[in-house]
């Protein structure tokens, strides 16, 4: 029981890894410290599809599994829970397109953000 409840918390714990990767960029421009955060979360999340390596959360997710007496899924966190139900079936290479430019603007945006703001200050002092 308790590692099953270890599992669902790691399982919990990676979906919002995956929530903040998408939107961590954009959380940023109201809170820049999030920034340092979300850098150590888009590392890890393109040096895994880059790399493509098996991510050291699924294999946590299931050894707790296993050791919990269940069966461990095949594949992937992505493949298991998202794939076919976030969106359709086998367009993975899509949504990490679409997560890969969601971070790209999220990163210009806090830029222009950032600049805009560095601006007000200088012209409040003056």
């Amino acid at each position: 029981m308790v590692y099953r409840v270890l599992a669902d918390l790691v399982m919990i714990f990676h979906g919002a890894m995956l929530i903040f990767f998408v939107i961590g960029g954009f959380l940023a421009w109201k809170w820049r410290r999030v920034i340092w955060a979300h850098l150590f979360v888009a590392i890890w999340n393109l040096a895994i599809v880059i790399l493509d390596f098996d991510c050291p959360v699924t294999s946590l997710e299931k050894h707790w599994r296993r050791e919990g007496g269940e069966q461990p899924y095949e594949g992937g966190y992505i493949q298991h829970y998202v794939d076919g139900t976030v969106y359709p079936e086998g367009y993975t290479w899509l949504a990490e397109q679409i997560g890969f430019g969601l971070l790209v603007i999220s990163y210009l945006g806090l830029y222009f953000v950032s600049r805009r703001t560095r601006g007000r200050s200088v012209e409040t002092r003056t």
